[in-house]
């Protein structure tokens, strides 16, 4: 293969790449916008279980294969005389509360089951898959100008 070809090969990997980890980003920010918009109603919550469950790894992994296990808070809270009962959808490497713990969610008041943590991870996940895209689509414009340039 030409130089020229393999160049354009990689412009168009990294660059596929980067268009797929920012989109991915900014769906994140858009759900993230969304949740906080319509989840305005503030509750104290009581933590009442820390589960761990493994993540990203499916049941038919290579032995030797690293398992990611993340801690997952169940929030417990009362709206409207109801008991509600409901898991954190992000997980964390290390437990950030502790199991009887007060925490402040806000709570959607048409559908009490969706909540909104403003201690959850979630708007650094949102960066790091919108800076990953950044980066990538970065590095396909530089090859993109030195192999306009220098070709």
């Amino acid at each position: 293969m030409e130089i020229t070809t393999l160049m354009l090969l990689f412009i168009l990997i990294w660059g596929i790449i980067g268009i797929a980890f920012f989109c991915i980003g900014i769906g994140l920010r858009a759900r993230g916008q969304r949740k906080r918009s319509v989840c305005t109603r503030p509750v104290t919550a009581i933590v009442v279980d820390l589960q761990r469950e493994r993540v990203g790894v499916d049941d038919f992994s290579v032995s030797g294969e690293a398992v990611m296990k993340s801690w997952f808070p169940v929030y417990e809270y009362m709206i409207d005389g109801v008991k509600q009962k409901v898991r954190a959808r992000v997980g964390t490497a290390k437990p950030e509360v502790n199991v009887g713990q007060a925490v402040e969610l806000f709570v959607n008041p048409d559908r009490t089951d969706e909540f909104y943590c403003p201690t959850e991870k979630i708007s650094c996940i949102q960066k790091v898959f919108t800076g990953v895209g950044v980066a990538c689509l970065c590095l396909a414009v530089i090859m993109g100008v030195i192999l306009y340039y220098c070709v």
